[in-house]
């Protein structure tokens, strides 16, 4: 099974340790996590929350946690602390707690795009498919935010898990032609047009989506089934050897001085 990817603020695009206290005057820099609405988060606010990502990609969650309750102490009104710390709540598995916290962020920052984004995937993997989709939505709509391509990305993906693929489909279009090179996109459009059973037409994105790159096991095994109901048995093949040599190469055992215990 394809795995999701969901586009979130807090570990690709808040990049707050290197923002000026005074961030509203920068609307134009790039990864500002800022609507024109949101106050700027104190210099306070923007260490913790600056620490939090860098715990969070440690998977240090626990000490990440301490500082997300910082940066919300430091700046009870912007929706950002609250976010991060939602965020948090969800790695460590308390999807509840982090629905309330989720909710606070939009209260506070409802026009924000990374904060709606990030409150649609978790509505998404909660199986609240509308209520995602009309976050995602809603971020596209904030001209502060540089991504909205992202947010049709994840909104596509979520649609494909309820099997709304029409809703897909349109979803994930709208950021193609946002973003003709993106990699998530086309890996979900090859994922809807197998699942209507156009598999010329899947075949035509997944060989869109290998030219940006090398194919992951997951892809290889798509693009393998893709080619069978296609009946390109030769081209089915290749794809086989290619995620046969991946796996092979994933459980084989170290050799020579990688093999020797220290």
């Amino acid at each position: 099974m394809l795995h999701k990817r969901w586009y979130r603020p807090v570990l690709t695009a808040l990049l707050f340790a290197s923002a000026s206290v005074c961030l509203a005057q920068q609307q134009n820099a790039a990864g500002s996590a800022y609507s024109a609405l949101d106050k700027p988060l104190s210099y306070a606010g923007q260490t913790a929350v600056s620490m939090a990502q860098e715990l969070i990609g440690k998977k240090d969650y626990s000490a990440a946690l301490k500082q997300a309750e910082a940066a919300i102490k430091a700046d009870p009104k912007s929706g950002i602390p609250p976010m991060v710390k939602a965020f948090i709540l969800d790695q460590l598995g308390e999807s509840k707690k982090a629905s309330g916290y989720y909710a606070s962020a939009v209260k506070l920052s409802p026009t924000n795009g990374y904060v709606l984004n990030a409150y649609g995937a978790h509505l998404c993997e909660q199986g609240d498919f509308e209520g995602a989709d009309g976050q995602f939505l809603k971020a596209t709509s904030d001209s502060n935010y540089p991504v909205p391509n992202e947010a049709l990305e994840n909104a596509g993906r979520c649609s494909l898990s309820s099997n709304n693929l029409v809703r897909a489909e349109e979803r994930t279009r709208a950021a193609l032609s946002l973003n003709p090179e993106s990699a998530s996109a086309l890996q979900t459009m090859a994922q809807v047009k197998f699942k209507q059973s156009l598999f010329m037409e899947a075949r035509a994105f997944m060989q869109r989506r290998e030219a940006l790159g090398p194919l992951d096991a997951p892809l290889l095994e798509l693009a393998n089934q893709i080619e069978k109901s296609a009946g390109d048995d030769r081209a089915a093949q290749k794809y086989q050897k290619q995620l046969d040599a991946l796996l092979q190469a994933q459980i084989q055992p170290p050799t020579g001085e990688g093999q020797k215990k220290p």
